[in-house]
Formats: structure tokens, sequence, C-alpha cells
């Protein structure tokens, strides 16, 4: 199901049938994180040990794997120029150099998120030079933004994080959206209550990725099931309903130069994925 919420946007994807799936190997199996390299290539992460892999979409298999650090919980990647950045769920980032040696330099740079944030997607806006860092929890660092969940950006110019988030996500207004019932609503409340460190589980990030084309910010979640498409301003475009046969636990996204879309699936009790979907202009 598709919620468009602007009479002059239409979301430009067929997302109930991919027009490719690729099956993943166990290790893999938990694959948190996507990034377009080349034409041929993505790089992958997973959320247990500090490896860059790259995908092969030619061979339909990983090629290549880049050790950039310890074991670890690490949640996104994203390719800037000759320079390779890595997510950990504690806000740290790992600037990754020499890719393409086999003398690979990585520098860990705190960014001033926590764990408590527990920074889970990892985009790239190109206009600005700077990260997009997406968070599943706290939406803050000294205000609390209840009932938001946040995408800040990381400026690589001066390797300083935004004070304020780029981009508010407000649950409420999905909650609206998708029309809860009182039921469900209740649900959520009583969850958040039981755990308040998971908190909302209406809508909580795993992955962003900029639109090449659009500049519209496309924000995914596998607590949700949900894709959120913002405007470069910030305003609600869309909210997309993920089929839970497909999108068993949704972790990443990215696109290619003309707009293709990538989409990764941990596996989650069986074979992780990746969807590709064709841009419909």
């Amino acid at each position: 199901m598709i919620y468009e919420l602007d009479d002059t946007y239409k979301f430009p994807y067929l997302i109930s049938e991919a027009d490719e799936e690729f099956m993943l190997k166990n290790e893999l199996r938990e694959i948190s994180g996507l990034s377009y390299f080349n034409d041929h290539s993505l790089l992958c992460v997973n959320d247990e040990k500090g490896t860059i892999y790259k995908f092969s979409l030619k061979k339909k298999e990983i090629t290549k794997k880049y050790k950039f650090d310890r074991s670890g919980d690490y949640e996104g990647v994203e390719v800037v120029g000759d320079q390779v950045f890595v997510l950990r769920s504690d806000g740290n980032v790992f600037a990754v150099d020499h890719m393409r040696d086999e003398d690979i330099l990585s520098v860990k740079n705190n960014t001033q998120l926590n764990a408590g944030n527990n920074t889970e997607g990892l985009g790239y806006d190109s206009k600005s030079n700077s990260l997009l860092i997406a968070c599943k929890g706290n939406p803050g660092i000294d205000e609390k933004f209840e009932g938001k969940r946040a995408i800040y950006k990381y400026s690589l110019d001066s390797n300083i994080l935004s004070d304020f988030p780029a981009f508010l996500v407000d649950q409420e207004r999905i909650r609206e959206i998708l029309d809860f019932n009182g039921y469900t609503n209740f649900a959520i409340t009583l969850l958040e209550s039981i755990n308040p460190s998971e908190g909302d589980v209406t809508f909580q990030p795993s992955g962003v990725a900029m639109h090449p084309i659009t500049n519209n910010l496309y924000v995914i979640g596998s607590v949700g099931k949900l894709l959120i498409v913002l405007s470069p301003e910030g305003e609600m475009l869309a909210v997309v309903k993920l089929r839970r046969s497909m999108f068993r636990q949704p972790e990443g996204i990215c696109f290619t130069p003309d707009g293709t879309m990538f989409i990764s699936n941990e596996g989650k009790g069986s074979v992780a994925t990746i969807c590709r979907f064709n841009y419909n202009q």
C-alpha cells in the first residue's frame, strides 16, 4: 500500500514486485547496510564484523572483502568519492581510505551521537557534503524531540554534527496516515511503557538514502515495515507499507546514479536478500 500525500508527487517504483532479487550467502545473512560502488558492484556491511564486502551484481556474489576494524555493531556504509564511511550503532563513523589498495587505512570519528541514539542509517547529501545519520533510538542529544525520529547531518568539511536534526519524522502523522485503530495505538503505547529504551514502534529508521535525481530522502524502517519519502525541505511525500513476505527485515537502501533503487533484507531465519527496483520517471 502506497500513501501519496502530495497531489504533485507519484512514488516512482513498483515496490510490490522487485525487478531482480539477489540471494545472499550466509556471510551476509546479517546484512545491515549497502551503498552504490560502481555500475557493477555494491558495498555491504553486516552488524557483526568490521568488514566491508564488495558484492558483484553480475556474478551475484561477494568478490572482495576489506577488513577495516574489529567486530562491532556496524549498521551503515556509504561511498563518497574515494572514501568509504561506515556507521556503528554507537554513533561513531569510520572513514576508510585506500579501498582500491591492499593497505587500508581506517580512522574513527566521534559524531556526538551515542548508543542511546542507536544510529542505524547512513546516507550522503552531496549539496552540503554531509553524511546523513538516522537514529533508530533517541532522536535528540540535548533535546528530546518526543514523538519524532531524527536524521542528522555530519559535515565532511568540518567533521561536525549539526546541532539540530536536518530531518524529523513525525510518528503521530504516520499513525494518522495509516489510520491506526484504537487497539493498535494502545498496543504501541503499551510496548513503549514496557520497554522505554525501544521507544515508539510505529517507525524506527534502519536505512537512509538521498535520491540522486529528485534529492528526495528515502528512509526505510525494519520496525514498522515502512518506507518514508521526504522532500528536500522535510515535507512527508509518501508512506509506503512494505510487504513482509518480501521485506522480512529491511535494513539498507541505496540508489545508482540513474535512480535504480536497492533494498537489503537481513535473513531473519531465512536467506538474506538484495532487491532491485527500476526507476519509473
